[in-house]
Parts: structure tokens; C-alpha cells; sequence
């Protein structure tokens, strides 16, 4: 029986789990032709993995003859952009708290994962431009977004009823999609993931979630920019 989503509980499990694989194999691809061009740059890696999962998604979509719109990828409003803004400053707020919490805890964790952070930000941001730091960075918060809170949280609301089980379980899947930031990294980005899942559901359009997604990483990763210039 077919769900107000246009799919049956069977068909959102195998999509599901195919998006999952498509993910990992996006990733192991992108790294190998990283590595194989010296992995002087993040940024042709980072193209490369996003074009495939989201050319991926397309024929996942294709095939049950859905469109992007199903996804919560609708025309822009005017609206979006301090909806993002709102978005963006509850994110910080949250990360604000899980760092302070860990600061207070295990100061060594947070200083680990803080280099951490720097080493993949030094590797990404490398001597492109602002303008090159941006459009990399809305491009990673548009694949990031359209995966998590619109492919993947979709066909999790087809699995589980009500709002919570299916926004704790797609931020817990894209939690684990930072498995390389550490474990501070995977709980970090799961909460952050929490937030924005459940705005999707209240809002029902990822751009102010993309826009968010992007002011985040272009914040962080201009911070470490400058702090490494130091």
C-alpha cells in the first residue's frame, strides 16, 4: 500500500538503503581519484562525490516517478532567507553548547577535534578565493541538505510514524556520514542534523536549510582559514 508519499513502505526501505550504499560508493570513488591526482585539493573530490549522489538520487526518483519537489526542493521564496538566517542561528547556539559542554569535560577531545577540522579545512579552502570558499561550501550544503533532509528523511517518514522517529533517524544516519571527524564529529553533526530535520518538517522547503548548511560551513571554514594565516 502506497503511503501520502507516493511509495509503498517496501520501496522507501530499498531506497533507503540504496542511497546508502550510493554514498559510500560515491565516497570510495571520489577518494581514489583524489588520491590518484595527489589529493593536492579537496575540492575536485568533493565535485565529484556530490555530482554522483545527486545523479544517483535522480534515478532513485526516476524510477518512482517522483520530481525533487517531493523532496521539500521547491521554488525559492524571499521568506527562505531569514528562515535560513533563523535556522543558522539556532545551529550556532547548539554548537555553541556541545562545545562549551565538552570544554568543560574533556578539553583534549575538543582541542583534538578542532585540529582535526583545521587539517580538512587547510586541504579544502587550500589558496582559492572567498568566492571560491563560498560556492564550494553552497554546493556541499546543497547536496548535503537535498541527501539528508530530503531523500533520506522522506523515505524514512514512509517508515516510521509520527515526526521524532524519522528525524532522530535521519540525523543519526547523517551523523555517522562524519564518521572522520571523530566521535565528537558524529554527535555533533547529528544534533546539528536533529535541528535541521525538524525544521524541514515544520517549514517543508530545504532552501532555508541549504542556506543555513552553507553560512555554517563558510563561517567554520573561514575561521580556520584565518586562524591557519596566523
Amino acid at each position: 500500500m502506497s503511503s501520502p508519499h507516493g511509495i509503498s513502505r517496501p520501496q522507501a526501505l530499498m531506497d533507503l538503503l540504496l542511497v546508502l550504499l550510493l554514498t559510500v560508493g560515491a565516497g570510495i570513488i571520489a577518494a581514489l581519484f583524489a588520491a590518484r591526482g595527489g589529493g593536492a585539493s579537496l575540492l575536485p573530490m568533493i565535485v565529484l562525490q556530490g555530482g554522483l549522489i545527486l545523479l544517483g538520487m535522480q534515478l532513485l526518483l526516476w524510477r518512482r516517478g517522483q520530481r525533487w519537489r517531493s523532496l521539500g526542493l521547491v521554488n525559492f521564496r524571499l521568506q527562505d532567507v531569514p528562515l535560513g538566517l533563523l535556522a543558522l542561528g539556532i545551529v550556532f547556539v547548539v554548537n555553541l553548547l556541545l562545545s562549551g559542554l565538552l570544554l568543560l569535560t574533556s578539553p583534549d577531545v575538543l582541542s583534538g577535534h578542532q585540529q582535526e577540522l583545521a587539517g580538512v579545512a587547510d586541504w579544502l579552502v587550500g589558496g582559492h578565493s572567498l568566492w571560491t570558499l563560498l560556492a564550494i561550501t553552497f554546493f556541499i550544503g546543497f547536496y548535503e541538505e537535498v541527501l539528508a533532509r530530503g531523500f533520506i528523511l522522506n523515505r524514512c517518514q514512509v517508515l516510521f510514524p509520527g515526526v521524532w522517529a524519522p528525524v532522530i533517524l535521519s540525523s543519526v544516519l547523517f551523523g555517522l556520514g562524519h564518521l572522520y571527524q571523530g566521535w565528537f564529529g558524529v554527535v555533533q553533526t547529528a544534533v546539528i542534523g536533529l535541528v535541521f530535520a525538524r525544521l524541514m518538517v515544520r517549514w517543508g522547503s530545504l532552501w532555508p536549510l541549504i542556506l543555513a548548511h552553507t553560512g555554517l560551513n563558510f563561517a567554520s571554514l573561514s575561521v580556520f582559514r584565518l586562524l591557519g594565516a596566523e
